[in-house]
């Protein structure tokens, strides 16, 4: 018997090749612009000059007698002691003179007295003392004022510049599909 001839089939199978290029994102951003304004706060303190009130009233009384509506109220008003005295002095006197028991000249001994013990001791001149010369001093109200400071900040961002760049993607045929089919040879001669 004789062998049968065979076919041969061979398949050969297609490849898809893929090749692709990344997209690329480039971003860039600006700083954010920035303004800042402050006023400085302020402060104002004033109290000015107090008043100084200087009294020496009692200074020139003592020195020269004062003003002279001073200076008579001061002796008038030394006359109501200076008249009770001597009616005291007289009342004395009489009483000495009426006095039987006394040896001697009374009269001519209370004139030399009175002589010699002359005028009333008037107080002319104020009363001389280290204080009196008087001082007052009121000051005036302290006015402080404070205005505070402020600050304005103003910020303006900048937005981001995004470029994006598309990337690829390439689709080819690697290898095409193959089918081969052989066909025996067939010997005529035999």
């Amino acid at each position: 018997m004789m062998p049968l001839p065979q076919i041969s089939i061979r398949s050969q199978a297609g490849r898809i090749g893929i090749s692709t290029e990344s997209g690329q994102y480039d971003i860039r951003t600006r700083p954010a612009s920035m303004q800042i304004e402050t006023t400085p706060p302020a402060f104002t303190a004033d109290n000015g000059s107090g008043t100084l009130v200087i009294d020496k009233t009692l200074t020139d009384n003592a020195l020269t007698g004062g003003k002279p509506e001073a200076f008579w109220q001061r002796i008038y008003s030394q006359y109501q002691q200076v008249a009770r005295q001597n009616l005291e002095r007289i009342v004395a006197e009489g009483n000495e003179a009426g006095d039987l028991r006394i040896k001697g000249n009374v009269i001519a001994s209370q004139a030399l007295d009175e002589y010699l013990e002359g005028a009333p001791d008037l107080q002319v001149f104020g009363f001389a003392a280290p204080d009196n010369t008087k001082l007052s001093y009121t000051p005036r109200d302290l006015n402080m004022e404070f205005i505070p400071g402020s600050k304005n900040v103003d910020i303006r961002p900048s937005k981001p510049e995004i470029e994006f760049r598309r990337g690829s993607v390439n689709v080819y045929m690697q290898q095409y599909p193959n089918v081969t089919v052989t066909a025996p040879s067939i010997n005529i001669m035999a």
